[in-house]
């Protein structure tokens, strides 16, 4: 599992070999069927759902949080329910990689990319 955050370089916190590809999805069943279309071709990429993340010490601090700029996929909720929708989204093979996207409350993206990391580092999903 890659993870990248949406910041002026979009930053990759991770290391992958295959080109990534960066899709937004307006759910996981869509992304899903990005990823089949996109690896299916000749060329192996690795594709990156963007995520709008609003995260907070409670689901309803987070939830508050967000602006809902995005149409996409968004998660709202604590460091443990995003690491845990993360291993979920490679487990179901809906993408092999994310990218953080902080919503409209300031936040510390690189900070939490690096909270995420530890704990899919925990779960045994990724090596930090």
């Amino acid at each position: 599992m890659r993870l990248f955050l949406a910041d002026e370089a979009w930053s990759e916190l991770t290391s992958g070999a295959e080109p990534a590809v960066r899709v937004a999805a307006s759910d996981l069943g869509q992304a899903r069927r990005a990823r089949a279309r996109l690896r299916g071709g000749p060329e192996r990429v690795a594709v990156i759902l963007d995520i709008e993340v609003a995260v907070a010490g409670d689901v309803r601090a987070a939830y508050a949080s967000l602006d809902g700029r995005t149409a996409g996929v968004r998660y709202a909720g604590t460091v443990d329910g995003l690491a845990g929708l993360i291993a979920d989204i490679e487990s179901a093979e809906v993408a092999d990689g994310v990218t953080l996207i902080a919503s409209a409350s300031p936040q510390d993206l690189r900070g939490l990319g690096e909270d995420v990391l530890r704990r899919l580092a925990e779960r045994g999903r990724i090596s930090a």
